[in-house]
């Protein structure tokens, strides 16, 4: 992105440049930030800062590329007030703030107090109006302001002298929202008539109702017809059929719409813009705040920007790398084709589009896609179809290094399946990608970042990445620092000899997961919607239910109002609870499950949250996540996950309950095309019978090799009494400890869980040590490890690290202990099934079959398979998953299938 206004005229003072003032939406970047940046990251002392990362990421981008002479960040501050007079459901609907993003609040603001940026909160008021006061009075008083933004309603505000600075995509893509781009993107919509846009489509996200039945693109039409909201309310009868009657019916509620949507510029704020400096902190300061946080390459950026880089500890001993020479269009490509003879690696980066324009990735798009290409000897910008038969050509034949490789396949072979694909994924040769964040997560899998930029200022000693710039931008950068990455990256993998799980199975698995994602999972629509409107109608009951046991209406997600009734109408025990900081008793998850057994009402809410959440987050949300082949393609993330196991997002289907009716429903949305079956695969009990191979425990070994119950056996055992006489309870027990043991369970945990003291929690730990005598020294050698060595260990290599094994924090130290005992076995899981997935797709290929691998959760593997491949494919799939490693007890796969994903669970 870049910053190509010119300078215009301070008013009265002919020739003198406007100096310009940046003011950043705070909850807009920081919630963007935070669902940008997925990957675990956290503090020394435990907090998360992924939000902070995207946060500030942006936040030097911003400068970089505009410049400002002064920034103020603005904050919302207590409930919207101001908006909840005119409509008091205004918002009412959002699930409360993530407790990792709330944390990360008070942080970013003292960070900004560190850079010496003001931050401009009023009780009641929103960002939003912030923003618009500050824009009417630094355009009153001759500054450009720039309105740094993820919210689209901040248009309205764009004049000559107003830009907004829209954030598009992640913490990287803007555009830039003039009057004449606003009315492109609303095709006739200027920025005076956004609230009266928003007076007729409303905004489902704030709960501002709009008129029924009408989106963007008729209301945009009305409204370029009429002219405005209010001729088009006194043109209402002329509006034809439904839209007309929604129209007439709802002339309340467009007005009231545009009055809520309409940004204030009366906010009680006390700012003097040209208080509004930029750069004054203390670089000192900074490299200490941000630098406890480990944001070493954020803190070379900053300092940078403040031009004291002599003056900190980041810079003295830097050199600035050299950049080679920008190669474009013919001699671009004969440049390439130069390189392709000398079998080195190439660097390969996506740059991203700041139109405001979704980037197509299809083969016959000539002006989309331009990709950079570092070869060591220049920088290649390709754009089009020359773009991407270069990267085909690359990945066919050649060798080359990216911060996300899989994207740039997807470039390629697309997810959506109805799109043509230049490769075949499977046939993606391992041993020439090297993804850089993969390589650098297996290093650090948590706590850092994974961006190119970050890893090579960690990686690559005494050498600083230059800023983006119009010659250079963020992508010829990350393509040249890919490519120069690749040999520190081995070097530190080798080192930590982490290089066989980065070559033999990370990189091999990367083109079985591009495969899958393409592939994707087949759905029915319609069970979606029947799903939704049944669930509709029992929330709806429940709702009746909870009213009438309250005896009074209220709004039962507002956490205050509920307060209300159980605690103040209702009487419920208080003790022990804690009160918010807005002086009621919270109503969380863990107060709502500790009362439930003392009110029906408390149930009631807990099954209407738990109907709520299914209904919004996947029956009503999943169909829009169908693409043009009938699929849902969700993302698998090697990255993400500290232990080593994938995570899925973009849908997450992960996350779908897995034991419940609900979650039941769900799944039956997931089918198989004709003639075809959902097919599952999944490891019994895996994380124990690693347990039982790593600790030695002769007599856990015994358990497993019988093919006895195990549970039952450990009931057996740990209460002494035969097997024969063993009570369901004291079956449940047993497997209780069990699984809690492999994750470090204390007594007090197990107590939790089986709702019994924590003194026969204990005996019950106790004897299960007796019993197992191997498992409690194999423990304790674990954590002596993490004491000795900072980290535990896999089975075939993959290190997580404790930095807080011996913290003075008795609940970070803890932690840290049952990261240590825990991470054997299920990062040995984690290795297990990706080892698994890597074979299956082979085998599958050398026999022919058209059976296909289409989604992992955790310790299982899904399939869609042809009726007449059942018997072959189930053989094969539980071959392989019971032999891909041989241990000192069994392995067991179990098979099920069904039409669809419900019935094969």
């Amino acid at each position: 992105m870049s910053d190509t206004d010119t300078a215009t005229a301070m008013p009265g003072k002919a020739g003198k440049q406007r100096k310009k003032i940046a003011v950043i939406d705070g909850n807009s970047l920081m919630h963007r930030a935070y669902h940008a940046i997925r990957q675990p990251m956290s503090a020394p002392d435990g907090r998360a800062t992924n939000a902070l990362f995207g946060f500030f990421n942006m936040f030097i981008k911003m400068v970089e590329t505009f410049h400002p002479d002064g920034i103020i960040c603005a904050f919302d501050k207590g409930k919207p007030k101001v908006r909840m007079e005119i409509l008091p459901q205004y918002k009412a609907q959002r699930p409360p703030m993530d407790k990792e993003l709330y944390e990360q609040f008070p942080m970013v603001k003292e960070l900004l107090k560190t850079l010496d940026i003001p931050v401009c909160e009023a009780e009641g008021w929103e960002g939003d109006d912030i923003l618009g006061t500050l824009a009417k009075q630094g355009e009153e008083q001759g500054y450009d302001m720039y309105l740094v933004t993820g919210d689209r309603d901040i248009y309205q505000l764009a004049t000559d002298h107003v830009k907004v600075v829209s954030t598009k995509k992640g913490v990287s893509e803007v555009s830039v929202m003039t009057p004449e781009s606003v009315d492109d993107l609303y095709h006739g919509i200027t920025p005076d008539l956004v609230p009266d846009f928003y007076g007729l489509k409303g905004d489902s996200s704030d709960n501002i109702p709009g008129v029924p039945g009408i989106g963007p693109k008729k209301a945009a039409a009305l409204i370029v017809k009429y002219g405005s909201l209010d001729q088009v309310l006194a043109h209402k009868d002329e509006v034809k059929g439904k839209m007309g009657e929604n129209l007439r019916a709802h002339v309340d509620d467009a007005l009231l719409s545009r009055k809520v949507a309409t940004i204030r510029t009366d906010t009680p704020i006390d700012v003097n813009l040209a208080d509004a400096k930029f750069p004054t902190f203390d670089a000192a300061e900074v490299e200490r705040a941000f630098g406890s946080l480990g944001f070493t390459g954020i803190v070379k950026r900053l300092v940078k920007l403040g031009g004291v880089g002599a003056q900190t500890g980041v810079g003295k001993t830097e050199t600035t790398m050299k950049l080679p020479k920008v190669l474009n269009n013919e001699k671009g490509q004969q440049a390439l084709e130069q390189a392709f003879s000398e079998d080195d690696w190439i660097g390969v980066a996506l740059e991203q589009q700041t139109e405001g324009k979704q980037l197509k990735l299809a083969l016959d798009k000539e002006e989309e896609t331009p990709l950079w290409f570092s070869t060591g000897k220049n920088l290649i910008r390709l754009s089009g179809k020359a773009a991407l038969n270069a990267l085909t050509e690359i990945v066919n034949n050649h060798k080359f290094a990216a911060g996300n490789v899989k994207e740039l396949l997807h470039l390629i072979c697309p997810m959506d399946s109805k799109l043509p694909a230049a490769i075949d994924a499977y046939e993606v040769d391992s041993t020439h990608i090297f993804d850089i964040a993969v390589a650098a997560y297996l290093l650090r899998s948590e706590g850092v970042s994974y961006q190119v930029r970050d890893v090579y200022g960690r990686y690559v000693p005494n050498s600083v990445l230059l800023d983006a710039t119009d010659a250079y931008p963020e992508a010829a950068l990350e393509a040249f620092a890919a490519r120069a990455l690749v040999d520190p990256l081995t070097k530190a993998m080798k080192e930590q000899q982490c290089i066989d799980l980065f070559t033999d199975l990370e990189m091999p698995l990367l083109p079985v997961l591009t495969g899958m994602e393409r592939t994707g999972l087949y759905v029915d629509c319609s069970v979606f919607k029947s799903q939704s409107e049944g669930l509709n109608g029992e929330i709806e009951q429940v709702v009746e239910d909870i009213y009438a046991k309250a005896g009074e209406e209220f709004n039962i997600d507002s956490p205050r109002q509920l307060s209300h009734i159980l605690f103040d109408v209702l009487k419920l025990p208080t003790a022990g609870l804690k009160k918010t900081r807005s002086g009621f008793y919270s109503t969380n998850a863990e107060v709502m499950s500790s009362l439930a057994k003392k009110s029906d009402l408390v149930q009631e809410v807990l099954d209407y949250r738990e109907r709520n959440k299914i209904k919004s987050t996947y029956l009503d949300a999943l169909p829009n996540d169908i693409r043009t082949d009938g699929r849902i393609h969700t993302t698998l993330n090697q990255t993400v996950a500290a232990t080593g196991r994938l995570s899925s997002s973009d849908p997450n289907l992960q996350n779908i309950p897995t034991r419940s009716e609900l979650g039941h429903r769900v799944r039956l949305a997931f089918t198989a095309p004709e003639s075809h079956v959902f097919l599952t695969c999944d490891y019994s009990q895996i994380e124990l019978r690693l347990l039982a191979h790593l600790s030695e425990d002769e007599h856990l070994i015994e358990a497993f090799r019988s093919g006895a119950d195990f549970h039952a056996m450990t009931a057996s055992r740990v209460f002494n009494i035969p097997m024969e006489q063993v009570t369901p309870n004291q079956r449940r027990r047993a497997k209780a400890v069990n699984f809690g043991i492999v994750y470090g369970q204390q007594a007090y945990g197990l107590a939790n869980s089986l709702k019994i003291p924590r003194s026969e929690a204990q005996e019950m730990i106790d004897r299960y040590f007796e019993v197992y005598p191997g498992v409690r020294t194999f423990l304790d050698r674990c954590i002596k490890l993490a004491h000795r060595e900072g980290y535990a260990i896999t089975l075939y290599g993959r290190r997580r690290y404790t930095p807080d094994i011996a913290s003075s924090n008795f609940q970070k130290r803890s932690f840290a202990e049952r990261v240590a005992m825990n991470h054997p076995m299920q990062g040995t899981a984690a290795d297990i099934i990706k080892m698994a997935m890597v074979e299956v797709p082979k085998r599958i290929r050398k026999e022919g079959l058209k059976s296909k691998l289409i989604l992992q959760i955790h310790d299982e593997l899904d399939f869609e398979v042809p009726r007449d491949e059942i018997d072959v494919l189930s053989a094969l799939v539980k071959d392989t998953m019971e032999h891909i490693v041989e241990l000192k007890v069994p392995l067991i796969a179990e098979v099920s299938y069904g039409d669809n994903w419900a019935e094969a669970k």
